[in-house]
C-alpha cells in the first residue's frame, strides 16, 4: 500500500500515543487535521491528529532565532528588506507538528477473506522517519459502517472539510446527548439538523423538543418532510400549531418542585394542601388561587400548622401558576396524551413556549419528560414486545443547567432520573447548555455523546474532557478554536472524537426531497401502542 501522495513531513517522534513530526517552514499546518504517516516496513497506515504546530531550528545558538527576527526587524525599518537573507533557510528552518495517533490501518491479513484495511487502537510505534501524507478517501473507509443513521454534517480536517458523512446511530438518542457551546457557535442550527434526521427516520426515532424562544417552529416547518412527521404545539396562538394546554390534574407536587426553589416548609405546606383536598393531581391548586381569606383558611381548615407566611408564598405562585395560558383547569383540556401519541408514531414534536417564564417552561417540560418516561417504562415492564415497536425517543432541553444542576433536588426532580434511568426504557435526555461546568458531574458522566462546539471557558473544557467518552484531553485548543458550525462528535460508535463541519439547515432543507406517497409506517400498529 505504497503512497504516492505528497509528502507533508517526516516523522521523528515520540512515543505510541503521540507523534511528532517535522515539516517545511512553508508548510500550512492546522490543528485539528487529520493526516497519515505511511509505515512502509509493515505497509501500515498510521492515522494522527495534530494538536499543536511550533517553530523549530537547527542552529543550536542559544537566542540565534531571536537575534535574526531582530535583526530582520530593523532591516525594514531602514526599507532595507533582504540586505541580511537566511541562507538554507528550507534547512535551518522548519515547523514542528505535535500530533495524537488515533490508531492505525492494517492490511487485510491473507486469507482472511476482509477486502478493506482493519482499524486498530495505537498499540505500536511506525517506523522513524516514515512518511506523512494527506490521508485518502479510503483511509476514512473504516468510519462509514460506525456514521450512524443520524447524519450530521461532513468529515473536517483543520480548516478543509472532506466528502464524507459522519453522525451518530439513532440508538445514541436513548444514551443521552450533550450539545455544548457558547452563544453564536451553531447549537441551534444543530439541533434543528438532529430534527430533520428524525424527521426522515420513518418512525424508528422520536424527539420532544421544548422550545423556549419560539425559534424552531419557523425553521422545522419548512422542511419538505415536516407535514407528516413534525407536531407543534405552542403556548401562544400561533399559525400551523395546536394550543399548548395542561391540565391541573396531571401535575403533581414533584413538577412545581421541579420548576421552582421551594424551602423545607413551603414543600410541607404543599403536602398539606394536597393531603386537605384530596384531589386528582395538582386540581386542588385552582380552588386554593381563589381563596380570599388565608388567615382564616390557616386557622379553620389546617388547624394552624403552616405559617401564615409560607401559605402565603404557596398561593401567589399558586394564582400565577392558574393564570397560565397553557395551564387548563379542565382534565379533557390537556394535550399530555396527544403528546404521547405523536412520539409513538416516531415524530418530532416541538413544544413552543415562547412568552412563559423559565420556571413555568420547567414546569412544562418537567411533566412532559414525566409523562414520557412513564409511558416507556411501563411498556418496558409489562409488555416487552410492545416497548420494542415504540420508537427511541429523546426530550430536548435548552440550558439544562437549570435542572441537571449539582444543586438540584434529585428526589422530585425527572431530569437525573431520566439521566440515570431512561436508556433502560428507550428514553434520553439531550441537553443543550453554553456552560456544562454548572452540570453535575455525576450526571454528566451517563452521557454517551457530545457535540462539542466552540468554548472559550477552560473549566468549561476541563469539565467535558473529565466527562467524555473519548479522550479529548489534548484537544483544549482545538475546541477554544472552532469556527461557527465546527464541531467535535464524541460517541461511543466511533474509535475517536470525530472533527465535524455541521450542515447548514437551510442547505439540508433545499437539497432534501419531499417523502414517498405511501412511507411505510416503522411500527406495527401504532394506535394499538397507545394506552
Amino acid at each position: 500500500m505504497t503512497s504516492t501522495a505528497p509528502n507533508r513531513g517526516r516523522l521523528y517522534g515520540r512515543n505510541v500515543l503521540e507523534g511528532t513530526f517535522r515539516a517545511a517552514p512553508d508548510e500550512d499546518l492546522f490543528i485539528g487535521e487529520l493526516l497519515v504517516a505511511v509505515d512502509e516496513v509493515t505497509d501500515r497506515r498510521y492515522l494522527f491528529r495534530i494538536v499543536d504546530v511550533t517553530y523549530g531550528t537547527e542552529h543550536r545558538e542559544p537566542g540565534w532565532a531571536e537575534r535574526v527576527a531582530g535583526t530582520l526587524l530593523s532591516d525594514d525599518d531602514r526599507g532595507e528588506t533582504g540586505l541580511h537573507p537566511l541562507h538554507e533557510q528550507e534547512r535551518r528552518t522548519y515547523r514542528i507538528a505535535e500530533c495524537r495517533c488515533l490508531g492505525y490501518l492494517a492490511p487485510p491479513e491473507p486469507g482472511s477473506g476482509r477486502v478493506r484495511s482493519v482499524f486498530r487502537k495505537p498499540k505500536s510505534l511506525p517506523s522513524q522517519f516514515s512518511a506523512v501524507v494527506a490521508p485518502t478517501s479510503e483511509d476514512f473507509a473504516f468510519l462509514a459502517e460506525r456514521m450512524g443513521d443520524l447524519p450530521v454534517g461532513s468529515l473536517r480536517s483543520g480548516e478543509s472539510v472532506v466528502d464524507f458523512t459522519v453522525g451518530i446511530p439513532g440508538s445514541s438518542l436513548a444514551t443521552h446527548i450533550g450539545i455544548f457551546a457558547t452563544t453564536g457557535m451553531g447549537k441551534s442550527n444543530l439541533m434543528q439538523v438532529l430534527a430533520a434526521g428524525v424527521m426522515k427516520a420513518n418512525g424508528r426515532y422520536a424527539l420532544l423538543v421544548i422550545d423556549p424562544h419560539g425559534e424552531y417552529r419557523t425553521a422545522l416547518g419548512r422542511h419538505p418532510w415536516a407535514p407528516e412527521s413534525l407536531r407543534v404545539y405552542a403556548n401562544r396562538s400561533l399559525p400551523g400549531t395546536s394550543a399548548l394546554k395542561i391540565s391541573l390534574a396531571e401535575l403533581i407536587v414533584d413538577d412545581l418542585r421541579t420548576a421552582y426553589d421551594w424551602s423545607r416548609p413551603q414543600e410541607e405546606a404543599l403536602y398539606e394542601l394536597e393531603r386537605f383536598y384530596g384531589t386528582e393531581g395538582l386540581a386542588w391548586l385552582a380552588d386554593f388561587a381563589r381563596l380570599d381569606e388565608l388567615p382564616a383558611f390557616r386557622e379553620i381548615e389546617l388547624s394552624g400548622r403552616v405559617a401564615l407566611s409560607t401559605l402565603q408564598v404557596v398561593h401567589r405562585r399558586a394564582r400565577r401558576i392558574v393564570d397560565l395560558r397553557c395551564v387548563a383547569t379542565d382534565p379533557g383540556l390537556s394535550v399530555g396524551g396527544r403528546i404521547v401519541d405523536d412520539l409513538l408514531a416516531g415524530k418530532v414534536v416541538l413544544l413552543d413556549v415562547s412568552g412563559l417564564g423559565s420556571t413555568e417552561e420547567v414546569l412544562v417540560a418537567s411533566f412532559m419528560a414525566r409523562r414520557v418516561i412513564e409511558t416507556w417504562q411501563s411498556a418496558y415492564l409489562d409488555d416487552p414486545d410492545r416497548h420494542a415497536r415504540m420508537p427511541v425517543v429523546s426530550v430536548a432541553l435548552e440550558e439544562a443547567q437549570r435542572v441537571l444542576g449539582g444543586n438540584k433536588d434529585r428526589e422530585s426532580n425527572v431530569f437525573p432520573r431520566l439521566a440515570r434511568e431512561g436508556r433502560k426504557f428507550g428514553v434520553g435526555l439531550c441537553a443543550i447548555t453554553q456552560q456544562p461546568k454548572l452540570l453535575d458531574d455525576e450526571l454528566l458522566s451517563q452521557f454517551n455523546t457530545f457535540f462539542i462546539l466552540g468554548l472559550a471557558d477552560e473549566k468549561d473544557r476541563n469539565m467535558l474532557r473529565g466527562s467524555a467518552k473519548q479522550d479529548i484531553s489534548a484537544q483544549g485548543a482545538e475546541i477554544q478554536t472552532l469556527m461557527p458550525g465546527e464541531c467535535l462528535i464524541v460517541n461511543l460508535a466511533a474509535p475517536f472524537a470525530v472533527p465535524a463541519h455541521v450542515y447548514l439547515y437551510s442547505d439540508l432543507v433545499g437539497s432534501t426531497p419531499p417523502p414517498p406517497a405511501a412511507r411505510p409506517v416503522a411500527q406495527a400498529n401504532v394506535s394499538a401502542l397507545v394506552d
